[in-house]
Formats: structure tokens, C-alpha cells, sequence
């Protein structure tokens, strides 16, 4: 599948549901960096263009809505890129999922599109396309040619967060002792409390609702220190 595009603004990341999922599929992310110069000066070209073919009169009302959109939207790439200091990338993602059975197949298909359009974003199955968005998704830094037209979409510096593929870093102390699992990515947690370097006291705090065995996880911290 290719996910062929985004809300206009995303204040969330993109992927978290679909990670959350626990969905066997594998997700591809491909951004190439364009040169600034060149977009700056592509801009500043289509700008002028559609700013004479707003002010032609011969266009029907929809022309005019569509140039309007387009030419403000490059003016606020090109600012962003001027004032800012942003970069402007193109943005692919792909995804993979697997099934033994056509019947388990297309319900996850399902389930994925139903994730993906609720927040914000359209996906495309990947019809007569399946071998390039595969290979595309293996380890091979592979974008393949085929597919990249239908998926590319551009994206500046600050956006870029947003596509990030994890939820929450790892915590994990090479002298620690085991606490949990991280409910987020199911990662294992070791904490080190008395590692000065990183933390300023031994102190801890432990919340939970009632039951949640807050004074077992207390009394084993303590027995194993």
C-alpha cells in the first residue's frame, strides 16, 4: 500500500495509531532533501505564472479557487524556506502486510485503511504495482521508480517529526534493574536510581490506580537493591 496523502496540518504523529496497531506489516520511509536554490527559484517562477492566471478573466470560478490555492501555498513554502531556514523533502511511505489466508488478508487491508483515513491521510493499494512497493519495503534502500510519482508528497524541516516511525525511546540503564515493559513499543525497562550522573537523587514516586501493585513493584526494588 502507499499512503498518497496528508491533512494540511498534523500536530501528532502520523504513524502512532498504525504502530499501535500490533498489525504485522512492515512501514518504508523514504525523504530526499531537494536543493534550495533550485526550489526557491521553481517557486518564484510558478508564483508569477498563476498570479497572471488569477487576474485573466476568461477562468471559470473553480480555476481560479484551485490557482489561488496553489499560488498561496507556494508562497508559504517559499517564505518558510527564505526566513526560516527550512528545507523542503519529498516524502514516501509504503507499507506491507501478510496474511496466510485471502480472507485475513483483506480484513487487514481493511483494518490498516480504517487507521490511515482517520487520521487524516489516504492510502492506495498498490494494484499491478505489488513487486516495486514490495522491494521498496525490504532493507534495501530500494524507492523504486514506478511507485514514487503516485506517493511523493513534499514536506519541510518542522514537518518532518511528525512521520517519525517511534513512539517512545528506550529506558534503559546498563546498571539497572528490571522494572517493566514500556506499553508503548512492549521495549524493557532498567532504571538505575542511584546513577548520579543521570539523576539528581534516589527519590522515586510511584502511581497507579488501586490494586495496580504499586507496593509489590516498591518492595522489589528495594529487596534487589
Amino acid at each position: 500500500m502507499l499512503i498518497v496523502n496528508y491533512y494540511r496540518e498534523q500536530q501528532e504523529l502520523v504513524l502512532k495509531s498504525l504502530i499501535d496497531s500490533n498489525i504485522n506489516i512492515n512501514i518504508s520511509i523514504f525523504y530526499e532533501k531537494q536543493n534550495s536554490y533550485k526550489v526557491i527559484k521553481d517557486l518564484t517562477y510558478h508564483i508569477g505564472n498563476v498570479g497572471i492566471e488569477i487576474k485573466e478573466k476568461d477562468n471559470n470560478r473553480e480555476d481560479i479557487e484551485i490557482a489561488a490555492f496553489t499560488y498561496q501555498d507556494a508562497k508559504y513554502i517559499r517564505r518558510e524556506i527564505q526566513v526560516n531556514n527550512e528545507e523542503l523533502y519529498f516524502l514516501y511511505i509504503y507499507m506491507n502486510t501478510y496474511a496466510k489466508e485471502e480472507k485475513e488478508l483483506e480484513y487487514l487491508l481493511n483494518k490498516i485503511e480504517g487507521i490511515v483515513q482517520s487520521k487524516g491521510m489516504q492510502v492506495r493499494r498498490a494494484y499491478f504495482r505489488q513487486e516495486q512497493a514490495f522491494l521498496s519495503n525490504l532493507p534495501l534502500m530500494e524507492n523504486h521508480k514506478d511507485i514514487k510519482e503516485v506517493s511523493k508528497r513534499n514536506i519541510l524541516t518542522s514537518s518532518l517529526p511528525c512521520t517519525y516511525p517511534f513512539i517512545s525511546s528506550a529506558i534503559f540503564d546498563e546498571q539497572g534493574i528490571f522494572i517493566g515493559s514500556n506499553i508503548y513499543n512492549n521495549s524493557l525497562v532498567f532504571i538505575d536510581r542511584y546513577d548520579k550522573n543521570k539523576y539528581k537523587n534516589a527519590n522515586m514516586c510511584i502511581f497507579g490506580a488501586s490494586g495496580a501493585r504499586k507496593i509489590i513493584l516498591y518492595k522489589i526494588i528495594n529487596t534487589t537493591i
